[in-house]
Order: C-alpha cells, then sequence, then structure tokens
C-alpha cells in the first residue's frame, strides 16, 4: 500500500488566495493536561478533493459523495517530461497510453506530470494543465473523478482563463482530486481510494491510498 498525499504542515503551499494553513497549540500538555493541536486552512489544502459545489451553483457537496465514488479502478497516465505551463490534450495522453485513448476508461483516471517535485516553489504555479476536451474526452469514456499531480487540472495564475476543465468535470457532476505525490512507478491500472474528512463542504483534504503497491 502506497501513500500518495501529502503531509499537511504549517504555513504549507496552497493554491493563489486560498487561506493560508496555521497549525499551533490550542491546549498544551503542561499547562492543560492534554495536548491538542488547533488548525486554521482552507478546505482545499494539500491533497484535497473538489466536490461539485466548489464550482457549481447548487452542485453537490463533499457530504453528498458516496464512499464508492472515491474508490475503485483507476487509470495512471505517465505523461513524462512537459514544460512548464505546457497543455496537454488528447493527443499526449493518448501517446502516453501507447498511441490511443482506450475506448473505455476506469471511473478515475489520474494525470502524473511529474510536477509534484515542484509542490512548495515558484515553479508549481506553472504547472502544465489539461485541455478541456481532453476532459470531455475522457469524461465521455467513462471517468467519473479525475485526479492530479498538480495544483488544478487548469491552468493557475492571473492569466489563467478561467476553470474549463473543472467546468467539465464538477459540471457533469464529477470530482477532482488535485496535489496528489508519489505516483513516479505506479502501474498503469491500479486501485486506489481517496479517503476525505468527513464534513459537509465544497471540499475536503484527502488521505490518497494506491493498494496492492509497495510504499516509496
Amino acid at each position: 500500500m502506497r501513500e500518495l498525499s501529502r503531509s499537511i504542515t504549517d504555513a504549507m503551499m496552497v493554491y493563489p488566495g486560498d487561506p493560508g494553513v496555521t497549525i499551533e497549540p490550542g491546549l498544551v500538555l503542561a499547562r492543560d493536561g492534554v495536548d491538542v493541536a488547533q488548525l486554521h486552512m482552507g478546505s482545499h489544502t494539500g491533497t484535497h478533493l473538489d466536490a461539485p459545489s466548489h464550482t457549481v451553483e447548487g452542485g453537490r457537496t463533499t457530504g453528498d459523495i458516496a464512499l464508492d465514488e472515491l474508490v475503485g479502478d483507476a487509470l495512471i497516465v505517465h505523461l513524462g517530461e512537459l514544460a512548464d505551463g505546457q497543455q496537454y490534450g488528447v493527443a499526449e495522453i493518448a501517446a502516453a497510453l501507447g498511441g490511443e485513448l482506450p475506448e473505455r476508461v476506469p471511473s478515475i483516471v489520474v494525470m502524473h506530470t511529474g510536477w509534484e517535485k515542484h509542490f512548495g516553489t515558484e515553479r508549481a504555479l506553472r504547472h502544465p494543465f489539461m485541455a478541456a476536451e481532453a476532459a470531455q474526452e475522457l469524461r465521455d469514456r467513462g471517468m467519473h473523478l479525475l485526479a492530479v499531480d498538480t495544483l488544478s487540472p487548469d491552468e493557475t495564475g492571473s492569466d489563467a482563463g478561467g476553470f474549463p476543465v473543472h467546468e467539465v468535470v464538477l459540471g457533469g457532476d464529477g470530482l477532482i482530486v488535485e496535489n496528489l505525490a508519489g505516483l513516479d512507478g505506479l502501474p498503469v491500472l491500479v486501485e486506489l481510494g481517496f479517503f476525505p474528512l468527513k464534513i459537509d463542504a465544497d471540499g475536503a483534504p484527502v488521505r490518497a491510498v494506491a493498494f496492492g503497491v509497495p510504499a516509496d
């Protein structure tokens, strides 16, 4: 079993404009008899789930998402070396899979760009991003949950053109997981699980797990 989620740490990187992360003592053992940490963070901290309500008015919240939507067979697309800010689409995804997209894909599809190594640095903001047409093609072939190892499947930055991939996936009542880690060496087909905090919100941090593969 392999961990695919990031540790939540004080002052860790978050998506630009999101609430920062603060972890500090709320109660301390010497004074209060117990240690209790006080956490301040947004619902989209670290490795996290986007529920449809994140970008869709009236969309489902995390409280409406069944666990069986979050566990199952996954297709891992190892995209290889990509340039800063590069858009990838159906052609790049098909090439990574040997030349063509499967007629049907599992409900979970993961984009491995290798950009996880830049998390916490300015370069993380210049991550590769998916073309909306590719997201739609994958949706049409069976994808329900799109997961990425970047801050977003859409372009990040002041010049970004909105959230077209979010519109396709969340707008179709699907799900998105962002900021995965530990994807190197995973087989193309593997069982994954994403386990969010049990809160009713627009998103939540998850514990992401690959089953049947050794830990890093």
